[in-house]
């Protein structure tokens, strides 16, 4: 996909939030570590969206950085009334350990309007290994 979301205008009507997060590692010969999420997103604007998609930024302990762009939001383009709510639960999944997260989602407002959200920060938290 490839979405120009730095042009996008940034509209800051979606309160969103991570209601549940955790790390999993896979002891393997090289560890995975799986972050699991529940994300909700409401609409605190006075008209409608439709989410068309995200904009991932994912970053281990070494500095590396990736970046992931998906058309939809899980196999879903969801409208979001004023109030609605939409919320979904999913994992990324990395080779070193995780330090930072962050997602965007762009869409169109019921005017047809392109926008970008501004970006959801995953809390430290997130990151640590059970126990610790």
């Amino acid at each position: 996909m490839s979405t120009d979301v730095t042009t996008l205008p940034v509209l800051d009507i979606l309160d969103m939030g991570v209601s549940l997060a955790g790390l999993q590692i896979t002891r393997r010969p090289t560890p995975l570590y799986h972050v699991f999420f529940r994300l909700r997103l409401n609409n605190a604007g006075n008209g409608s969206v439709r989410l068309k998609g995200r904009k991932w930024r994912l970053q281990d302990v070494t500095g590396d950085c990736r970046i992931i762009e998906a058309a939809q939001v899980f196999n879903q383009a969801p409208i979001l009334c004023p109030g609605a709510v939409f919320s979904y639960s999913g994992q990324q999944t990395f080779s070193r350990q995780p330090t930072h997260m962050e997602v965007q989602f762009f869409g169109e407002d019921q005017w047809g309007q392109p926008f970008i959200t501004p970006a959801l920060i995953f809390p430290r938290y997130c990151f640590r290994a059970p126990g610790h």
